[in-house]
């Protein structure tokens, strides 16, 4: 139970990084949700032990994490409309897919963020699939940066691939 508030805090610690940084972070679109429907256990805590849980039940050897950061879309978004700013989320979450074994999993973390699990991978496979992805919607060209991280282990919290895959981060 202490690791569980250590990690809620560890995330709300994340958030408010982000938020200096003026980049969108992942609980203001968890946040608002949990409010609208009256969630009354952390969403943030929920997604971490899914994707702890995900991790375990995949790991047989290893496993490659990989973030995709995509470039702030607001500007687009504010000008299209909720529907067609759905329908972008949509296809940059489909390009991802199509690289994807049946078995990868995929979370979408929020508008500017896309996480997937690799499991029986190494980073190089990963790293090989996504190499010349060019994230094109209609006219526009989506940049992004992209993380990786591999895992040979079981975790028993998500801290550590917060702090390598969302704290830092690597240009493409």
């Amino acid at each position: 139970m202490v690791e569980k508030k250590n990690l809620a805090i560890f995330g709300k610690i994340l958030i408010r990084y982000y938020d200096k940084k003026k980049e969108s972070p992942m609980e203001s679109v968890i946040k608002p949700i949990a409010y609208k429907y009256k969630i009354a256990e952390d969403p943030f805590e929920e997604f971490s032990d899914q994707i702890i849980k995900d991790i375990r039940n995949s790991l047989s050897n290893e496993i490659v994490i990989t973030h995709f950061h995509f470039q702030d879309l607001y500007s687009y978004f504010k000008l299209l409309g909720e529907q067609r700013s759905g329908e972008i989320m949509k296809e940059l979450k489909s390009i991802i897919q199509a690289h994807l074994r049946p078995y990868d999993k995929l979370y979408v973390l929020g508008p500017r963020s896309i996480l997937t699990l690799s499991p029986d991978c190494k980073t190089e496979v990963v790293e090989a699939r996504f190499d010349e992805v060019v994230f094109q919607v209609n006219h526009l060209i989506v940049d992004y940066e992209i993380q990786f991280m591999e895992l040979d282990s079981p975790i028993d919290s998500i801290e550590p691939i917060w702090k390598h895959l969302l704290v830092s981060s690597k240009s493409t």
